[in-house]
């Protein structure tokens, strides 16, 4: 159990989210009141250029905790942004532990508190991440690049290696200092940043059950989300050594699909198809150099029909060329077979049962280890661009060409 008497930092990284960050503050408050009733407790709002009130809302907002805001400018920022300002703030304060909780989710409960404050405990730096359960037909960057990745490369499966949902304690805390941040780690790719150094430099990751998550469906960034998250891994991936052996025992069986089955809205999943068509049109022969796999993928509705067995070694595809020495290619091009991948998916497990849903991802992972075990890919000796710019999909997204990130 936690030391009920020492500095604990609860950070809400947020833009634009006045209608939920009032109820995630107050549970947080709750959950921090009744961990450590003797504590010095904080509850930290970090944002970007929110217009919608957010701030306000979290200042009006009654807390026993003492109230901290830190805000930047929204040009060239993100999600990334906000946790650094909330990291540089629990040192500031001289915290013995932080929490991360995402101000947009409508699900927080106090409890989540001492789970995720109980899991950091001791002088070893050890990284918490959540375990929920998610509506099927989210959490796609999770389970179809970040996880299969993650442990391909690292050897670990982690099911929500991107949820938001952190805790670190101190020693943590100082170690992410020394690590490289790349100009994704500012924006989206935070979370795949975190978890993916933590497994790079063998840190204790312990996965903490925390129920189900409801929050705003990140669907319609899945030009931009996914792009991010991809740069900020294989920036880790190119500093690894090697690809590692997997860990000794079977992988623990996944309980991460909720029973509440909700599909995306049908005009954006249409939008998102009609881009990413034109994304392959635009750079076809090239995918088809990168990313061999797919060569055969047959016609769908939606694209291209990519199933569990073909991406696995997509996946494969991607990391030969990044250790290639192509990198932007490969993780932008991955984007537009990853949004086929995710209306496949969404294909296969129709009339599916949720722990049915949980194998086949459990099988996708295992079998993506295995594809990127037998291509002897070697790591190590490149490294990723030094900014971070949209690239090849510049003109099929809604997002600039490019993203300057302040110093």
């Amino acid at each position: 159990m936690a030391n009920r008497s020492q500095v604990t930092v609860v950070g809400l990284p947020a833009r634009d989210e006045a209608r939920t960050v009032g109820a995630v503050a107050q549970a947080a408050d709750a959950g921090l009141h009744a961990a450590f009733p003797e504590g010095t407790n904080v509850v930290v709002l970090a944002e970007n250029g929110s217009t919608d009130g957010t701030v306000q809302r979290f200042a009006e907002t009654p807390l026993r905790a003492r109230k901290v805001v830190a805000s930047s400018g929204g040009e060239g920022t993100g999600k990334g942004t906000n946790v650094f300002a909330i990291v540089d703030r629990a040192l500031e304060l001289d915290a013995d532990r932080l929490l991360l909780l995402d101000a947009d989710v409508r699900s927080t409960e106090p409890r989540w508190i001492a789970a995720l404050a109980d899991a950091v405990e001791g002088d070893e730096p050890v990284l918490a991440v959540p375990a929920y359960r998610r509506n099927r037909f989210e959490a796609n960057t999770t389970n179809h690049l970040a996880s299969p990745l993650l442990a391909a490369v690292f050897g670990v499966h982690v099911q929500q290696p991107i949820g938001g949902e952190f805790a670190f304690n101190r020693a943590f805390l100082e170690r992410t200092g020394a690590w490289p941040r790349p100009d994704s780690a500012y924006l989206y790719g935070i979370d795949v940043w975190l978890t993916a150094n933590a497994l790079r430099e063998r840190v204790r990751v312990v996965e903490v059950p925390l129920g189900r998550k409801l929050h705003n469906s990140p669907f319609p960034k899945i030009l931009r989300l996914p792009q991010q998250v991809l740069d900020s891994l294989f920036h880790v991936v190119l500093r690894t050594d090697a690809v590692r052996e997997p860990a000794a025992g079977p992988a623990p069986a996944r309980a991460a699909v909720d029973g509440a089955a909700v599909p995306q809205d049908p005009a954006v999943v249409s939008r998102v198809s009609e881009s990413v068509a034109r994304y392959l049109d635009a750079h076809r022969g090239d995918v088809r150099s990168l990313f061999p796999s797919a060569g055969s993928a047959p016609a769908a509705p939606w694209g291209l029909r990519v199933t569990t067995e073909d991406w696995p070694h997509v996946l494969a595809d991607a990391l030969a060329a990044v250790a290639g020495g192509r990198f932007e290619a490969a993780r932008d091009h991955l984007v537009a077979l990853y949004v086929n991948r995710v209306m496949t998916f969404w294909d296969e497990i129709e009339g599916l049962g949720d722990d049915e849903v949980d194998d086949l991802l459990d099988r996708q992972a295992a079998w993506t280890v295995e594809a990127v075990r037998d291509r002897r890919i070697a790591l190590g000796g490149r490294t990723g661009p030094a900014g971070f710019d949209v690239r090849h999909w510049a003109g099929f997204n809604e997002v600039s060409p490019a993203w300057s990130v302040p110093a």
